[in-house]
């Protein structure tokens, strides 16, 4: 299949469309044009067609970029997933999928609303210490320094509060 050849109708309005040319009309065209001014033709593949100037640019710029990234995903050892096509097996459907199951997203987000309830009953000291243990990630021995607290109080502390949230929830 030879390639076709498209040329502007009219340069100075590219919306005015394209008629299609010989590769010889083409060869004449070009050098027709006035020193120091050129016409500006991009290869699609299939055909060649004329293009202003900054279309040209636009269009030659994004396909060095990704001659570009594909260059660089080779180098990195990339594979795309559909290049994992085998036999009648599609590359992208043997992708397992991890995201969390809408059932268990909606599980949790009820657990942790009944969570903040069942937090608000708590006295205050009881809320800051499970503050700090869960929340901000303190160990019971930086909790203890901090409330000059034993730290064995507040392994009991930490304990009695849990078992009574489970209460809450069992209930």
């Amino acid at each position: 299949m030879s390639k076709k050849y498209f040329i502007m109708n009219n340069r100075e309005n590219p919306h005015d469309g394209y008629k299609e040319v010989s590769e010889e009309f083409v060869k004449n065209y070009k050098k027709s044009f006035p020193e120091g001014e050129r016409a500006y033709f991009i290869n699609l593949g299939y055909a060649i067609m004329e293009t202003n100037k900054t279309e040209y640019k636009k269009y030659y710029k994004e396909y060095r970029r990704k001659r570009y990234l594909d260059e660089e995903a080779k180098r990195k050892g990339q594979v795309s997933l559909n290049a994992s096509d085998l036999d009648g097996i599609d590359g992208v459907a043997a992708v397992v999928d991890t995201s969390e199951p809408i059932e268990e997203r909606i599980l949790r987000q009820l657990m942790i609303e009944k969570m903040l309830e069942v937090i608000a009953l708590l006295s205050d000291e009881d809320k800051e210490l499970i503050k700090m243990l869960y929340f901000d990630g303190m160990t019971e021995r930086q909790v203890s320094e901090i409330t000059g607290i034993a730290r064995t109080t507040v392994n009991y502390r930490r304990k009695r509060i849990l078992k009574k949230l489970s209460n809450y929830f069992e209930n």
